[in-house]
């Protein structure tokens, strides 16, 4: 408690030196301090970088009571004024996510593409949330998440051609039955993602965009002689006249 009194005395004096004015608090403090700041999470994020093979980079800048930014937070509240708590924190995201930003999001075991791919929702969502504080920290998110989508999507085009090129002329009905499996599989891809948009990214109109266009790419892909669409187009029908039928 002591030396909290002491840090606030001594920004008293900063203010009561410039007339009610912060503008020595700001020039003879201010300015060092965000440099100090600036330099020290500088070497802790290269450091983090290196050294974790999971999402700890960002738990370190998320987590409640421990992560960087409340301690800073806290920070402005015990030892500053509070008009450095908005440089301060921009400070910090900026050396922590906008600088490594590239790093964080294509590390091989826990960048964006390890999160999507292991269904790490909870880390999918901090991840959007960390993100979204920064300019347009979102944008390379955004495309990561439509290459993602489109690359599973192509491996399904892929193992869906695979099977028809091994299919025999007697085996229809085990042609009927790949289509299905196709289909099925592309449906759930779509629901999966569409989860992750709705609940981790909040519902943000630009993954939607990204998960719409990574489908269209798909529905022009080629399967056993016809596009993709044409395939669950056929097969949405040929369910519905089974459907039809049972009734």
């Amino acid at each position: 408690m002591g030396s909290i009194n002491y840090y606030e005395n001594v920004l008293d004096i900063f203010v009561e030196i410039g007339m009610g004015s912060i503008n020595y608090y700001e020039n003879d403090f201010e300015a060092a301090m965000l440099k100090d700041t600036a330099a020290y999470y500088s070497g802790k994020a290269s450091n983090w970088i290196l050294e974790d093979s999971r999402p700890h980079s960002m738990l370190k800048v998320s987590i409640p009571r421990r992560g960087v930014l409340e301690t800073e937070e806290d920070r402005v509240s015990h030892y500053l004024h509070s008009s450095s708590e908005t440089m301060l924190l921009e400070k910090v995201q900026d050396e922590l996510l906008s600088v490594y930003a590239t790093q964080l999001l294509e590390k091989e075991q826990s960048g964006f593409h390890a999160l999507l791919r292991d269904d790490k929702v909870e880390d999918l969502s901090r991840l959007y949330r960390l993100f979204s504080k920064i300019p347009q920290g979102l944008d390379p998110v955004v495309i990561i998440l439509k290459q993602h989508v489109t690359a599973e999507g192509t491996a399904l085009v892929k193992q869906a051609e695979d099977a028809a090129s091994n299919k025999k002329a007697d085996k229809r009905d085990m042609v009927g039955l790949q289509e299905l499996v196709f289909v099925r599989k592309v449906v759930e891809l779509h629901y999966k993602y569409l989860a992750y948009v709705n609940n981790c990214f909040q519902n943000c109109t630009h993954f939607h965009k990204a998960l719409k266009e990574a489908f269209e790419l798909l529905s022009n892909k080629a399967v056993a002689g016809g596009s993709s669409t044409e395939l669950l187009a056929h097969s949405v029908t040929k369910f519905s006249k089974n459907a039809g039928v049972r009734n």
